[in-house]
């Protein structure tokens, strides 16, 4: 059985234009493969890159022979110097980018302090501001990355694990990726699994996770030599449809010819990616399969888990009480452009009180943009992108979670505050009533959901009593019982009875493992 590689950039040798020539190229590389021998680690090595550089050459015949235009490879020069190329022959837009990352590490640097008489001033943090353009410039030139996910498997493999290709068009921060890991971290023991995506994390690398990158717009030929590179005997379909739709259709059309057994995920609030090669769908909330899929029978419901172990109640961090706090990606997959409204509406109402906002992408520009028009910046801290670890620390930060997001399918960043003791506040949309179990304190618009917020600050009794209903809620949402409905769902989707499974015995299937 072949050994899985490992995604990477391509060799630096450039790429000759032309059929012949790129024919040439990728008999001559298939040669090559043919002719290694494994066992060795020099040459598994060799194997990963010139298997990657093949599935590239191969698209780019492919291309070809469809009549596509053809676009010349350049040499691919060392990170440093092709950023100095990019300098010399386009310095307009070079010097507009680091422009542009100026002010975004400036929307980052601005901290609400208290004055003597305790109202919030905007102060600038210039060391902060620097140090973030600092690692975002390093990032840019010199391609230092971060570790994003660290893959720390909780028990020794058992022999003859079967193989799983989990399915996902992209790997970056978000509930979906943390659903792969935890299953890697959990079930990893039981099952060899590896990830097939489209995009790698910018911000970062992923650590003990076996990637294979096929971008988005790869044909079907590119898909199914990594299924048989793989040969898995599950492959875990996490499906968010949208515009990556034409990348999951490529990908379950290849593993048609094969003798896998398909799952798939639905995890936002989508009509499922319907086939009959699919052994079971798994839904993160009764809302999503009660809206797009009741009458699918081989189906189940499985809310995402969470740590209940990191995310415990626990000393509340400096003036928490008159605090509240928003963790999302700051894309439009969840909010809108009017999500940071309630927020402002409460600076409006209570010029005391402190706004923490964390997380990064297209939408925090527009968020701030609006806080300074409203003229209610120092109200607001805007953290950007805070890594996994450091939640539970910032959370203390802050006594009210809100959550005022367009759409809902699960959303694991509730149930965190949940856990931790805080009330939430939220609209009334998707799943979160199923989450939080009631919509007391959900609301239908902005200047409503302002209203929720301040009450619940203005009543610290109330604030305990919806605290503690919701730490009490959030352990039906612990990772002990996702684990077991999963170990569940690949053993029936195998043919084989869970408490039979290696490794994982029934007595301890709900058990916090």
């Amino acid at each position: 059985m072949s050994r899985p590689f490992v995604a990477g950039p391509p060799p630096a040798d450039p790429v000759p234009d032309g059929d012949d020539a790129l024919a040439a190229r990728l008999d001559r590389i298939e040669r090559s493969l043919a002719n290694l021998a494994a066992g060795q680690e020099e040459i598994v090595r060799r194997l990963e890159a010139l298997q990657d550089h093949a599935n590239l050459v191969g698209y780019k015949v492919e291309q070809i022979a469809a009549g596509q235009p053809s676009r010349t490879f350049h040499l691919n020069l060392p990170l440093p110097l092709e950023r100095l190329r990019e300098l010399i022959v386009a310095p307009g837009p070079s010097v507009g980018a680091l422009a542009e990352m100026w002010r975004a590490a400036g929307r980052t640097a601005m901290v609400p302090e208290r004055d003597g008489a305790g109202l919030l001033k905007a102060r600038a943090q210039p060391v902060r501001r620097a140090r973030t353009f600092g690692r975002d410039f390093a990032g840019l030139v010199f391609g230092r990355k971060g570790v994003v996910y660290r893959v720390r498997p909780h028990h020794p493999p058992v022999p003859a694990r079967p193989r799983m290709l989990h399915i996902i068009p992209n790997v970056f921060v978000g509930g979906s990726t943390q659903l792969v890991v935890d299953l890697m971290e959990r079930l990893g023991h039981r099952y060899e699994m590896q990830v097939l995506t489209a995009a790698l994390p910018p911000q970062g690398r992923h650590e003990g996770m076996v990637i294979h990158h096929l971008p988005l717009g790869s044909p079907v030929s590119a898909f199914a030599h990594v299924l048989a590179q793989v040969a898995p005997d599950i492959v875990h379909i996490h499906y968010w449809g949208d515009s990556d739709r034409p990348w999951y259709e490529a990908a379950l059309e290849a593993t048609r010819p094969t003798p896998a057994v398909l799952v798939e995920n639905v995890n936002t609030p989508v009509e499922p990616l319907r086939d009959a090669r699919i052994s079971s769908y798994v839904f993160v909330s009764d809302y999503i399969r009660a809206a797009f899929a009741p009458d699918i029978v081989n189906g189940r419901v499985v809310h995402p888990g969470i740590d209940l172990d990191a995310f415990t109640p626990g000393p509340w961090i400096g003036d928490a009480a008159d605090s509240i706090g928003m963790v999302y990606r700051l894309h439009p997959d969840k909010l809108g452009e009017t999500s940071i409204d309630p927020l402002i509406a409460v600076a409006r109402r209570r010029p005391k009180t402190r706004i923490i906002v964390v997380g990064d992408g297209e939408l925090l520009p527009v968020f701030h943009a609006k806080a300074v028009a409203a003229g209610v910046l120092h109200n607001f801290e805007f953290t950007g992108t805070v890594p996994y670890a450091d939640l539970p620390t910032l959370y203390r930060r802050f006594r009210l979670f809100v959550a005022p997001v367009v759409r809902e399918s699960f959303g694991q960043v509730t149930p965190f505050a949940m856990a931790m003791g805080q009330a939430v506040a939220g609209f009334k949309v998707g799943a979160l009533p199923e989450i939080l179990g009631t919509s007391e304190t959900l609301a239908e618009e902005s200047e409503g959901l302002a209203g929720i917020i301040c009450d619940l600050l203005d009543d610290p009794a109330k604030l305990d009593a919806v605290g503690a209903h919701n730490r009490e809620r959030a352990r039906m949402f612990g990772l002990g019982a996702m684990i077991a409905a999963y170990a569940e769902v690949y053993a029936q989707a195998l043919g084989r009875p869970t408490d039979l499974m290696p490794g994982f015995p029934r007595a301890s299937l709900f058990a916090e493992v």
